[in-house]
């Protein structure tokens, strides 16, 4: 039993379907004696007759028809599975996870709003944890990255461009001179924890008097700007618009970061997936500067 093939297993249901081994060969594709054969090696493994050959053509065996009883509701169940399985893949429908960077997350919620407008069967899960995702062991099915992923096995698309400024509250005085000065007498505040190694973070570190507040999110970072508590780093993308913060000049350390679009091949096939990843990298494309 240790040597029965499922595409041996295959070939005694075609049988019993046909009136001989000419026609269900023809069928299969196969030339009948290949498929006397292939038939010969599975009784063998199977330990019993399985058809009967005769001038008449073959029939099976009762030994033969209760294999046969055995495997046809599994070959049915697996041939519904694999419709199932083709279907899900080419269907508008269904789960698609998304990790992305904070700062995109107004964007990006215009762009799931019209994508559900024209395909309300698609849901979707966000995650804007600063932590990387492992897109090959299938954690997000999509992602948008400021880092160019090193894996293997990732089709990436480049975006366009995050621009970053330095800002402060638009209210209040407003001080006088080159951006070096003002943030010489100005103090900062930075996105903490593990952020707090990032370019733009150790650069505004060194160009304020001191740092006035450390804070997990950026959201909570733009509010602390807009509260007048510092001068922040923030993206243009988010702080554009927003009467409450004035731009005072670029972040010299990082003026702006390319923005990646990474998903994994096999998320890549689903239908829903490249669906969205078109439309999302459109909507960005539209509001963010094109890459040099």
């Amino acid at each position: 039993m240790q040597d029965l093939n499922w595409d041996d297993l295959k070939l005694l249901i075609a049988v019993a379907r046909h009136a001989s081994l000419q026609e269900a060969g023809r069928t299969l594709g196969l030339a009948t004696t290949t498929l006397s054969r292939r038939l010969a090696g599975l009784e063998r493994a199977v330990g019993a007759q399985l058809i009967h050959r005769s001038h008449a053509g073959t029939r099976l065996t009762p030994a033969g028809q209760r294999l046969l009883d055995a495997i046809t509701p599994l070959s049915l169940a697996l041939q519904a599975s694999l419709r199932d399985s083709a279907g899900a893949d080419a269907a508008m429908a269904g789960p698609l996870r998304l990790a992305l960077v904070e700062g995109l997350l107004p964007r990006v919620m215009e762009a799931i709003q019209s994508f559900r407008r024209q395909h309300p069967g698609v849901s979707f899960e966000l995650d804007g944890a600063f932590r990387s995702v492992d897109m090959s062991r299938g954690e997000a099915d999509l992602a948008l990255r400021t880092l160019r992923p090193a894996s293997e096995g990732l089709v990436l698309r480049r975006v366009g461009r995050i621009a970053y400024g330095v800002y402060r509250s638009s209210t209040g005085p407003q001080p006088r001179g080159a951006l070096a000065a003002q943030l010489a007498r100005s103090e900062g505040v930075l996105l903490g924890g593990e952020q707090l190694g990032l370019k733009e973070s150790r650069w505004l570190r060194a160009q304020v008097r001191g740092i006035a507040l450390q804070t997990p999110t950026l959201d909570s970072l733009v509010d602390a700007v807009r509260r007048g508590i510092g001068v922040g780093v923030l993206p243009d993308a988010l702080a554009a618009g927003d009467a409450g913060l004035r731009r005072l000049g670029d972040c010299e350390a990082v003026p702006h970061k390319t923005l990646w679009l990474v998903m994994n091949r096999r998320s890549a096939q689903l239908a829903r997936v490249r669906a969205f990843a078109d439309h999302v990298s459109a909507h960005l494309r539209a509001a963010l500067p094109a890459e040099a």
